[in-house]
């Protein structure tokens, strides 16, 4: 592929020796991936009944190489948020972060949320992730991303990381910030990323990247661990950001990498493409000292929810209804994450589970609310067979006409995994499931 002149002849003087194979890299396919939604599904599970081969990338379990051809964003397991799919070196750097079970989370540049989605399995219900990105463009695609792998652990946020740090403080065990970069890392993928570059380089990247780093120091803890990332890999975007963090906040001291099968030196890693199966991501990792002031976390106290969500939770969950802490905020119910953050004048797109809304005093269930279920929590359900035409017409958002045993809300499902929600009367399907989520 034709490649910038400035580019090549800086990665020739960057790599030396490794440059020729580099270069040829360019020539080859792009490897694709995915990642099991661990929350939902096994591993092992997962591998049984997925119906396309897969080869495991080595440096993120529970990811997997798939071939292209094969239309894995098709199949109605990925409509049920079963996997998420992401360039393979893009997962490596929340594995590195590797966030422990309850503890709290930032990603400052979430932006489209898969990095997010990974995290937040990881620290599991009892923890908090903060999904951040400045763009409200691509805020919609976090929600979505979110609610499709049924999390209720996260806030997203529309707002600058000063804006965040100004008014949360030192409130974060673990911090990623996936810069915005020059994307070199993208230019086989998609060839909108090599004119961005010639227009917006490393060097005006370089400063932006600046801006957002210098806002970590007053949101992360003590003993705490920031990854810094890029899928770029020009030296004043990665390394040189990292002796910068060093050399200014002597609250940094080098990361302890996990063991993996990448090139790691020092407190630096890189996934480079000639070398690996992926298009490239730069991981920094580094931690704090005791040197930090942080903030006394808070948590939200449990509550009754709405006397309507409390019916339907009567009708349909006797067992297995969600407890926690409920807030209506203008007739929509949520359920809050256990960390009670300080939010007042941030721009809030999510904070914690959307279950639904209350219309003429009854509740109307949300999208985010089945896939946050399991199929066993809720009854009744309509189960159809992944490989069924009855599936499809569902999430093309087609009405069904079948001879159903029962009438009202039912959770619909595809072997057994939550996929959306539909209303059942005399035997036809009024089908609810949203307008933007259906498939083409």
């Amino acid at each position: 592929m034709k490649l910038p002149i400035p580019f090549i002849e800086r990665m020739q003087k960057q790599l030396g020796t490794d440059f020729p194979l580099f270069i040829e890299s360019y020539d080859k396919p792009v490897h694709v991936g995915l990642r099991v939604n661990t929350s939902k599904i096994s591993i092992s599970h997962f591998i049984e009944i997925f119906p396309y081969k897969l080869m495991p990338i080595p440096w993120v379990t529970g990811g997997f190489y798939y071939n292209p051809n094969d239309p894995v964003t098709k199949h109605p397991y990925y409509h049920a948020g079963l996997y998420y799919v992401q360039e393979p070196s893009a997962m490596a750097p929340a594995e590195v972060l590797n966030p422990s079970e309850g503890s709290t989370c930032i990603d400052l540049c979430a932006a489209p949320g898969g990095k997010s989605t990974q995290l937040a399995v990881k620290i599991g219900p009892k923890g908090v992730l903060v999904s951040n990105d400045i763009s409200d463009k691509r805020i919609k695609a976090i929600v979505r991303n979110v609610e499709k792998f049924g999390l209720g652990n996260v806030v997203i946020l529309n707002e600058s990381p000063e804006r965040i740090a100004s008014v949360m403080g030192n409130r974060f065990n673990y911090v990623l910030v996936d810069a915005p970069c020059s994307g070199e890392g993208m230019f086989k993928k998609d060839l909108k990323a090599v004119h961005a570059w010639e227009n917006f380089g490393p060097s005006q990247c370089q400063i932006l990247q600046r801006e957002i780093v210098d806002t970590v120091p007053d949101l992360i803890r003590k003993n705490s661990r920031l990854v810094y990332s890029t899928c770029t890999f020009a030296l004043e975007e990665n390394e040189t950001q990292m002796a910068y963090l060093k050399a200014s906040y002597s609250i940094f001291k080098p990361g302890k990498f996990p063991e993996l099968p990448i090139d790691i030196e020092g407190e630096s890693a890189h996934i480079w493409p000639h070398k690996h199966k992926g298009e490239g991501h730069f991981v920094g990792c580094l931690e704090t000292t005791e040197m930090v002031n942080e903030v006394k976390l808070e948590f939200y106290e449990a509550n009754q929810p709405p006397t309507q969500l409390q019916a339907f939770f009567d009708s349909h969950m006797q067992k297995t209804a969600p407890v926690g802490h409920f807030e209506v905020i203008k007739d929509r119910v949520y359920l809050k994450p256990d960390h009670k953050l300080p939010l007042s004048g941030l721009k809030i797109a999510r904070e914690g589970l959307l279950l639904g809304e209350i219309k003429r005093e009854k509740f109307i269930p949300h999208q985010a609310f089945a896939l946050y279920l399991k199929a066993e929590d809720f009854e009744p359900r309509v189960d159809f067979p992944s490989d069924s035409l009855e599936v499809i017409k569902y999430l093309k958002g087609e009405t069904l006409i079948q001879d159903f045993k029962t009438d009202g809300f039912h959770l619909v499902t595809t072997d057994g995994f939550p996929l959306g929600w539909a209303k059942i009367s005399g035997g036809v399907l009024k089908n609810m499931y949203p307008p933007s989520w259906r498939m083409l």
